[in-house]
């Protein structure tokens, strides 16, 4: 019986890496980000995903997010990193970031450090869409209020200062997804992403 032993460096040599695109849709609530991003990945023909648990647990168990970083963004890391696959994500290791400071959530910084610093090594970027104004929006859950929202878009606004992701911001001010989307393209041809 043949013995095969495989190292990390073997294991990250995957040939789809070359085609590999990484493209996060992160920020406030109510901006738009899963039209966008479901718009973008048929227009592309790159995989969506979106963690539908966040949904059950944002109310119920906020250490549930902590828990995702912990395990599930350390495997998603690996997975990608060595199947080489693309992928459009709804919302990532980002939005703990700003939302465990907003809702003083205890999380692991150091550890979801690790985590952008392993998606920006797989070339990942990150769109953030905003508004101007928040006022009037009204959220599935109590905690989102206009000033809540005000406060998650501010703490994203300084996101470019925190991650080692490419990031471009994009005002959907006008719910324009057409003009969104050539904003976008623009932007992912000047990364050289397709």
């Amino acid at each position: 019986m043949k013995v095969v032993v495989y190292n990390k460096n073997e294991m990250n040599k995957s040939p789809q890496k070359q085609n590999q695109r990484i493209i996060i849709f992160d920020g406030p609530d109510m901006c738009g980000k899963t039209e966008m991003s479901l718009e973008l990945s048929r227009r592309l023909e790159i995989p969506y995903f979106k963690n539908e648990g966040e949904w059950d647990f944002f109310e119920n168990d906020p250490g549930y997010f902590a828990n995702c970083v912990k395990y599930g963004a350390t495997f998603l890391c690996s997975f990608l990193k060595q199947v080489g696959s693309s992928v459009i994500m709804d919302r990532g290791h980002h939005s703990e970031w700003v939302y465990s400071q907003i809702f003083q959530r205890a999380t692991d910084q150091k550890l979801l450090k690790r985590v952008d610093n392993a998606f920006a090594e797989m070339g990942a970027v990150l769109i953030v869409p905003y508004r101007s104004t928040y006022h009037g929006l009204v959220d599935q859950f109590d905690a989102i209020t206009p000033k809540k929202l005000q406060e998650i878009d501010e703490k994203y606004k300084k996101i470019k200062d925190w991650t080692a992701c490419d990031v471009f911001y994009l005002n959907v001010d006008d719910e324009n997804l057409d003009r969104e989307m050539s904003d976008i393209l623009k932007y992912l041809h000047t990364k050289e992403m397709f």
